[in-house]
C-alpha cells in the first residue's frame, strides 16, 4: 500500500514537471507572438479571435499594460464602455506614460461625450514628443475645442497636427468645419476639398463639403457630395441620417 501511494506521489510530480515544461507561458516570445496576432485579429474584425489571444498574453504576464491597452480597443469595438474603461485604466496603472492608452482613454471619454475628461488624456498623450501618433490627439483636441466653440485654440491645435502629419486628412476635416464657423466659406471648401484628395472615402468630410456647395446654390455638386457620403458612411451612422436628410429635402437623384 505504502509503495501505491509513493508511486502516485512520484507520478503526480513528474505531471507536474511535464505540464509545466508544456506551458508556452516559458517561452518568453510566446506572449509577444500573442499580441502580435491581436493586432492582426482586428484589423480583420474578428474580435473574438482577438480577445482569446490577449488574454492568452494576458495569462503569461498579468501586469504588461500592453495587454490591458488591448483588452480595452478590444471592449471598446465591442461597445462594453464600462470593460473598456476598467482595462484602460489598468494599462496606465501599470504604464502612466503609456501615450496610446491616454489616446484611446480620450477616445473612451468622447463615446460618453465627456469632453473635458477625454481633452485632458488626449492633452496627457499629445505632450509626449516622442510619441509617433501625437497628431492624432492634436487634431482630437482641435475637434474638441471645434465643439465648444474656442476657434482660436482650435485652430492651433488642428495646425499642430497637420504640421505633424501632412498627410492626415482629419484635421482638414476639422479646419473646413471651422473655417464655416468663421463665415471664410471659400477657405472652407478650400480644406474639405484637400481632406478628400488624402481621404476620397471619408463621408464626413462629403457632407461638410455638401453642405458648402448647397450654400453657394451648386445642387448639383451637393446632391453628389451628399451621395458620396451616404456611400461611404455606416448604414446607421449620423452621416448617413443627415446625408439621406439633405438628399431628400434637396431632391438628389439617387446615385449607385
Amino acid at each position: 500500500m505504502r509503495k501505491s501511494w509513493i508511486g502516485i506521489i512520484i507520478f503526480s510530480v513528474i505531471s507536474c514537471a511535464n505540464a509545466k515544461e508544456k506551458d508556452p507561458c516559458k517561452n518568453p516570445e510566446y506572449a509577444k507572438v500573442k499580441k502580435e496576432q491581436v493586432q492582426m485579429d482586428v484589423h480583420r474584425n474578428d474580435l473574438y479571435a482577438a480577445l482569446n489571444n490577449i488574454l492568452e498574453a494576458k495569462r503569461c504576464n498579468p501586469k504588461d499594460p500592453e495587454v490591458y491597452y488591448w483588452l480595452s480597443k478590444i471592449y471598446l469595438f465591442r461597445q462594453e464602455i464600462g470593460k473598456s474603461k476598467e482595462n484602460i485604466e489598468l494599462a496606465i496603472q501599470y504604464n502612466p506614460k503609456y501615450s496610446d492608452a491616454n489616446l484611446l482613454r480620450g477616445d473612451i471619454y468622447l463615446v460618453e461625450n465627456n469632453l473635458e475628461e477625454a481633452l485632458k488624456s488626449y492633452q496627457k498623450a499629445s505632450s509626449d514628443d516622442l510619441f509617433r501618433e501625437a497628431y492624432i490627439a492634436w487634431n482630437d483636441i482641435g475637434w474638441i475645442f471645434l465643439l465648444q466653440d474656442k476657434l482660436p485654440e482650435a485652430e492651433n491645435a488642428l495646425n499642430r497636427s497637420m504640421a505633424l502629419n501632412s498627410g492626415f486628412c482629419n484635421p482638414h476635416t476639422n479646419l473646413g468645419e471651422l473655417r464655416s464657423k468663421q463665415k471664410k466659406y471659400p477657405e472652407a471648401v478650400k480644406e474639405l476639398q484637400q481632406a478628400i484628395q488624402l481621404c476620397p472615402y471619408l463621408p464626413r468630410a462629403h457632407r461638410l463639403l455638401g453642405l458648402e456647395y448647397n450654400r453657394q446654390g451648386k445642387t448639383k455638386e451637393a446632391c453628389s457630395e451628399f451621395n458620396q457620403a451616404l456611400r461611404n458612411a455606416t448604414p446607421e451612422s449620423d452621416e448617413a441620417k443627415s446625408s439621406s436628410q439633405y438628399l431628400k429635402l434637396l431632391n438628389c437623384s439617387s446615385q449607385k
